[in-house]
């Protein structure tokens, strides 16, 4: 079993960084082999919109951090997204990975029908985990948008969202207390029951 973290956190030591460790902790403890990749150390190229990859697909075109590590994440049973939500969405580097995940999704059409067929790259069974960090009270209603948007976004390339496979932990509290979620001692349990969960 093989677990990948993505933290698309610009800060260290962060929140979001926190909970994904702790997620891949939980796995690793039963027996998983886990990695950790943020973002921001990167080199990362937004998309050029070039469809390069629809000749070849899966395979993005630009030569960056990025292109290695997406057809690496496609290798993984599980993936752990983390991101903190900025100005009511996701972080920058996290939109980038989602537009860059385009490689994965291409179209046929038919030639006697003349239908066309989404067809996708990215191998489907993946256990996927959403890890969101932000600063406003869990009842607001700023964000409704935020995870049918994620959703919508990974059925696109292919990754099927299956409520047994899928969790989303929420950290709120202060956008300045940066350590919050390491104090948060029933976060932090959370965080790697889920992450166990996934082995």
């Amino acid at each position: 079993m093989k677990v990948i973290g993505i933290n698309a956190s610009p800060r260290k030591g962060a929140n979001t960084l926190t909970i994904v460790e702790t997620v891949l902790k939980g796995a690793a403890d039963k027996g998983a082999e886990t990695k950790l990749v943020s973002l921001s150390g990167l080199d990362m190229r937004p998309c050029l919109a070039c469809d390069a990859c629809k000749e070849n697909l899966g395979h993005c075109a630009q030569k960056d951090d990025l292109t290695p590590l997406m057809e690496e994440m496609a290798t993984y049973d599980a993936i752990v997204l983390g991101t903190p939500v900025y100005w009511f969405q996701v972080s920058a580097q996290f939109k980038i990975l989602i537009d860059r995940l385009y490689c994965f999704y291409g179209r046929e059409v038919n030639a006697e029908t003349g239908e066309t067929k989404e067809i996708y790259a990215f191998p489907a069974g993946k256990k996927i985990v959403f890890v969101t960090s932000r600063g406003d009270p869990e009842d607001t209603q700023t964000f409704p948008h935020l995870y049918p948007h994620m959703n919508d976004w990974l059925k696109s390339v292919g990754m099927v969202l299956l409520a047994s496979s899928v969790e989303i932990i929420h950290h709120y509290g202060s956008a300045n207390e940066k350590d919050a979620a390491r104090g948060n001692k029933e976060l932090i349990a959370r965080a790697e029951s889920v992450g166990a969960s996934l082995v």
